[in-house]
């Protein structure tokens, strides 16, 4: 799998400039290009029922990051309608917290809350959808709200961390690909790979003092919930296959 393309574009601290500035997010459509998103460990089980979860090394030696498949190549995402929102019901943290993010040095323990000015959702002169201030300059209740689930994110992302490197020191992780060939006019072929999952065999393969501590700590629920998770790529075939036939 590609790594999948950040959703900013224009990201900057939130002032008094935002004063009169409301938010109403009405689709996904900037997730379009988007063929898999970043998710927190805690959840993997809610994403596993619906996405293929798998896994992507990060620039950190030993980290990999979970992602929830959307797609099967680059700059597609087979789960978007034609309302441009997500068919799911389950839509991940990393796409529910845009246009915001929280910025700056984290080891200062210094993190400024950040915006996406040209997220297309804005209004700038207190319009449509929640305001992010009040007009005494004050937070309203929604902002209030948004800070509280960044500071989570932020939180849950640490504990994902924790968790990736476990599977690593563990052994855990294997490299995965595939060959789909569709039949269409095209003879399509896709190869997916670039990703790791878990296989069950190295998992039985720990010892029972290494299984005993994941399943104490939830991990055993989120890899088996993972490893099911990848019967989903079946969903996206099938979204595949389905347009390849409405376009004979």
């Amino acid at each position: 799998m590609s790594k999948q393309l950040i959703m900013y574009n224009n990201i900057q601290p939130l002032s008094n400039k935002h004063a009169k500035w409301s938010l109403s997010v009405e689709n996904h459509e900037f997730i379009s290009h988007m063929n898999s998103s970043p998710l927190l460990a805690t959840e993997i089980p809610f994403a596993a029922i619906e996405y293929p979860v798998i896994f992507s090394a990060t620039a950190v030696e030993g980290e990999y990051m979970p992602l929830a498949v959307m797609g099967l190549k680059d700059n597609q995402n087979l789960l978007l309608n034609d309302k441009r929102i997500l068919s799911t019901r389950y839509v991940p943290a990393f796409i529910r917290r845009y246009p915001f993010v929280l910025g700056g040095d984290k080891a200062s323990d210094v993190m400024t809350v950040c915006i996406d000015e040209d997220c297309q959702f804005f209004s700038k002169d207190g319009g449509k959808g929640n305001r992010l201030f009040q007009d005494d300059g004050s937070h309203t209740d929604f902002l209030k709200d948004v800070i509280e689930f960044l500071k989570d994110y932020q939180h849950r992302a640490d504990l994902t961390r924790t968790f990736t490197k476990k599977l690593h020191e563990l052994d855990l992780l294997e490299p995965m690909s595939a060959n789909i060939s569709f039949k269409s006019k095209e003879n399509e072929n896709i190869n997916v790979g670039g990703f790791f999952v878990v296989k069950r065999e190295k998992l039985k393969t720990i010892s029972d003092a290494e299984a005993l501590d994941l399943f104490k700590k939830d991990g055993l629920e989120l890899i088996y919930a993972h490893i099911q998770s990848l019967s989903n790529f079946n969903r996206l075939i099938d979204a595949i296959s389905a347009k390849l036939e409405n376009n004979k």
